[in-house]
């Protein structure tokens, strides 16, 4: 087994750290019951009420209940220690001593705050971390794997803060370079499962300066006709969201122009560091806003003025802004199956490591997976009671009379039945199905789709996670915590 050359440092996206209070009550965990206590009293997680929540770890697995859909680390992690040898690792806990031999060090944060707040945090504690060792044995000493909003982190702290010169390479998991419509839609609208408004949590969302900083910075918002394109940061303020939303908008824009300037700068020259754009494609998402007199409207179908319509993303960011805006080649960017919340334990990390740990993969790099996949459309979380609509694209390859699609749910807890069996999918149009699950019960389910008759390679498999939530069980469960 090889050894890890360089201090690897990975930085999880939005939710994905463990939150606690200065006394130790945890307020954001793989806990279900705080997970639906965040949903029903969101005042535990605002800014406002609780600005000092401590950061002590990453999630250890991938998480869904309500609207929340939180990534897991663990995955990702034990594939780091299975590839390399003696690997020794350290959590970035506030206040704690750095352990200066760990090889791998894990890098939660307080999420709801700035990405300038929080590169300046891991800024600091990389300087801990290197503090002791020669200028020559410094230099280009780190590599981070950052997932979601954790590369603009990486960004902030490699460009504004001068990290450059320390970071040999970053490797970004789906990150939204240029923003994602998700945010515009829950900042312009207001989280909802199945339609329900969620107003309380969507109130303290629209506190946290982290979540307008995952607006789309390029232009996204359509008008009447013969009008140009706006992006979120140029639209009149009073038209979208609550009354502060322009505003925070256009400092959120701001920390994006600084992470644009210094990038391009380090790009033209020869200090920057390497940097590997992971990205999904062929998933339906979230993709363009049209605003009329009715509201604003995000929708997934491409729009006419964006580029590469048929990328379509990983579900939640759209492949064209998981790309960092400097870069212009190939090379850099590698093209997955996974989706969002996959893609914070992709395999791709453990071979651009093992790349710059001396070994040779010959890895395919590009802007397409190198065998067919499924795209599919699915949300990532339902109300009970509701049916589950799914669609399915065969992606990279031709369908033909023989192929066939099925989709089954399987609860990742509570009785085996509480799933549906394998059940067809209805073509739909050249190489496209769909199909829509019965009502399933509360409970967080992997969502199984197999197509068998794939001209070429036979058959192909693809997954994702849903979340169930039942309104009236969440809310049983938080009185319940409250007396608890």
């Amino acid at each position: 087994m090889p050894r890890l050359k360089n201090l690897v440092v990975v930085v999880p996206g939005i939710g994905g750290s463990v939150l606690r209070t200065a006394e130790g009550a945890a307020r954001w965990d793989e806990h279900r019951r705080r997970l639906v206590g965040a949903a029903f009293r969101p005042e535990r997680l605002g800014l406002d009420r609780h600005p000092d929540l401590v950061p002590v770890g990453l999630l250890p697995d991938i998480t869904v209940l309500g609207p929340f859909v939180v990534p897991g680390y663990d995955r990702l992690v034990r594939g780091i220690r299975n590839h390399f040898e003696d690997v020794r690792v350290d959590v970035a806990v506030p206040g704690r001593a750095p352990d200066t031999r760990a090889d791998l060090v894990l890098f939660p944060y307080d999420f709801r705050r700035s990405v300038q707040h929080t590169a300046e945090r891991l800024a600091a504690d990389i300087a801990a971390r290197l503090d002791g060792e020669h200028p020559g044995a410094r230099r280009r000493r780190v590599i981070v794997v950052a997932h979601s909003m954790g590369g603009l982190v990486a960004r902030y702290w490699t460009g504004p803060l001068g990290g450059a010169a320390d970071c040999a390479a970053l490797i970004t998991l789906g990150t939204p370079h240029r923003g994602a419509p998700k945010a515009l839609e829950v900042l312009g609208n207001g989280l909802s499962v199945s339609g329900r408004r969620l107003s309380g949590l969507t109130g303290v969302l629209r506190g946290w300066p982290s979540a307008y900083e995952l607006l789309p910075r390029y232009p996204m918002v359509g008008g009447g006709a013969g009008e140009e394109p706006l992006s979120p940061y140029e639209v009149a303020a009073g038209t979208i969201g609550d009354a502060s939303f322009a505003a925070r908008a256009k400092d959120a824009f701001a920390v994006h122009q600084d992470i644009e300037t210094a990038w391009t700068a380090l790009h033209r020259g020869p200090g920057a560091p390497e940097v590997t754009a992971v990205f999904g494609r062929g998933h339906t998402t979230l993709q363009h806003a049209l605003l009329s007199p009715a509201g604003l409207t995000v929708l997934k179908q491409p729009a006419r003025w964006l580029p590469n319509a048929d990328w379509h993303g990983d579900g939640t960011v759209p492949a064209i802004s998981a790309i960092p805006i400097e870069q212009d080649g190939m090379g850099a960017r590698r093209a997955v199956a996974e989706r969002h919340m996959g893609l914070a334990s992709s395999s791709v990390v453990v071979d651009v490591l093992a790349e710059y740990a001396g070994e040779s993969l010959d890895a395919v790099r590009g802007d397409s997976p190198d065998e067919p996949w499924l795209g599919l459309d699915l949300e990532e979380a339902v109300a009970t009671g509701e049916p589950v609509p799914i669609g399915v694209t065969l992606l990279g390859a031709p369908a033909d009379e023989r192929t066939r699609v099925l989709v089954r749910a399987r609860p990742h807890d509570g009785p085996k039945g509480a799933g549906t069996r394998w059940l067809p999918c209805t073509a739909t149009g050249d190489g496209t199905w769909a199909v829509a699950l019965p009502p399933l019960g509360s409970g967080t389910y992997t969502v199984e789709v197999a197509a068998t008759g794939v001209p070429a390679v036979g058959r192909l498999a693809a997954r994702d996670v849903l979340g169930v939530l039942d309104p009236g069980e969440a809310e049983a469960g938080v009185r319940r915590e409250a007396g608890a």
